[in-house]
């Protein structure tokens, strides 16, 4: 019995490891990271109160870092590599990277009152982090409708779902994510503040690695605020 149980115990794990590792977020939404011992994982947990925001979509060529991550993805989803990537010939093949990059709209956006709900869900706990970023792959004939466009957008449709639009002129052309395909993404921490009245706020948005800026926390519960008066 206690085999048995070790074995469904990890198949479970491998089951739930190989399905956090094929699935990725949306762009623009919030997770928290789980990080295991063998692999992370992110749980895609709420959308903020957004309507429109502007996407850079910047074609990068493959190196050796992305080619590997890309590569493993198809290997995991048992999809056929189409790509091919040599890193002594001097062309290499490209991918899309969808951006999220006006942090400072973000940040005044996530401070709404309208998202007040999922900003005291994320002040919880330090793993919540914002999607800001993707790596998709498309075929080479698609690439310009991104990377030559006048505007490409984060927009909800009537039903709610995030999608892409991708405008050149009177031409739109909607995107979902689930159209795409994604092998990577890219998010920010949250550093913490509180405004003038001590409630918390979200003061700056920092890639991995990156320190927040002075009186402001990765853990809001650092934030020393006190709420029985008011700064004026």
């Amino acid at each position: 019995m206690l085999g048995f149980l070790i074995l469904f115990s990890c198949s479970t794990y491998k089951a739930q490891k190989q399905e956090a590792l094929l699935s990725f977020p949306e762009l623009g939404t919030v997770i928290k990271t789980k990080g295991y011992l063998w692999y992370n994982a992110a749980e895609q947990v709420g959308v903020p109160d957004w309507s429109v925001l502007k996407v850079e979509a910047q074609q990068l060529p493959f190196n050796k870092v992305s080619y590997t991550t890309y590569a493993k993805y198809v290997q995991r989803a048992g999809k056929i590599n189409s790509i091919y990537y040599n890193d002594s010939l001097p062309y290499k093949p490209k991918y899309l990277r969808l951006q999220l990059l006006d942090k400072l709209e973000l940040t005044h956006l996530l401070n709404n009152e309208t998202n007040d709900g999922l900003r005291s869900y994320a002040s919880k706990d330090d793993a919540y982090k914002l999607v800001t970023g993707l790596d998709v792959t498309l075929p080479e004939t698609e690439m310009p409708t991104f990377t030559q466009a006048e505007a490409v957008q984060l927009q909800k449709d009537k039903l709610g779902n995030m999608v892409l639009v991708v405008i050149n002129g009177e031409f739109e052309k909607q995107y979902f994510f689930s159209e795409l395909q994604v092998f990577g993404y890219h998010y920010n921490s949250f550093c913490w503040g509180e405004d003038r009245y001590h409630n918390l706020i979200i003061e700056n948005l920092i890639s991995e690695g990156e320190k927040c800026p002075k009186s402001t926390y990765l853990k809001a519960s650092k934030v020393n605020g006190d709420k029985a008066y008011l700064k004026f």
